[in-house]
């Protein structure tokens, strides 16, 4: 059965993640898949606009996971724990490889995604924290826009620093201690009161 151009992008896309952008080539794609490189062709004109198809599919997944969260109508710290939940698994997901190679080969895909990402990880974390004010779970006395941007630039730069080991970055307890830094440096009194009552694993005297 001939596969759709959705399930070539969605293989595709598995791939690369796996064994990197630049180290596989069609011919070998469309063996994986189990097609001839010629019907591969006849659905992406060459190897630049697959992958462009592959990382907008992974951009659209990832944009819908996190808008399927902000309409379920919850309050501010309840979205911060499942984004949290939803962050850390993309985070082991993540492969320095992939976006080694995207960064390197294809820099006008890279960059596209690159902005994507800034603003969309800008644009909802200040929604948070303007919904936190609003819910009392956070302080009064912070500038919004200032700490929705050092978020944005803290964890960009951890996924892109020689400094802290890869293997520590990607494990639980890292990125759980990176949470907790944002998260009680903006919660309120009311807000610890939640969380020590709804999350005591997160209770900052542990």
């Amino acid at each position: 059965m001939e596969l759709k151009t959705s399930e070539i992008i969605q293989e595709a896309t598995q791939l690369f993640q796996r064994y990197g952008i630049k180290s596989i080539s069609m011919e070998e794609l469309a063996r994986q898949m189990g097609i001839s490189k010629k019907t591969l062709y006849q659905h992406f004109t060459d190897k630049t606009e697959l992958v462009d198809k592959a990382v907008a599919q992974m951009v659209e997944k990832n944009t819908c996971n996190f808008k399927n969260l902000y309409n379920e109508g919850l309050n501010a710290l309840e979205e911060m724990f499942r984004v949290y939940n939803i962050a850390n698994e993309m985070i082991k997901e993540h492969n320095p490889g992939f976006e080694f190679d995207l960064k390197r080969f294809y820099p006008s895909i890279y960059k596209k995604v690159r902005d994507l990402h800034r603003s969309s990880m800008y644009q909802s974390t200040l929604s948070n924290l303007e919904k936190g004010k609003s819910d009392g779970f956070y302080r009064m006395n912070f500038d919004s826009q200032v700490i929705a941007k050092l978020h944005v630039l803290r964890i960009e730069n951890l996924m892109h620093t020689d400094i802290i080991p890869s293997e520590e970055i990607h494990s639980d307890h890292f990125f759980k201690e990176v949470f907790k830094y944002h998260l009680y440096g903006v919660i309120s009194k009311k807000g610890h009161e939640y969380i020590n009552q709804h999350y005591p694993e997160f209770t900052s005297n542990e």
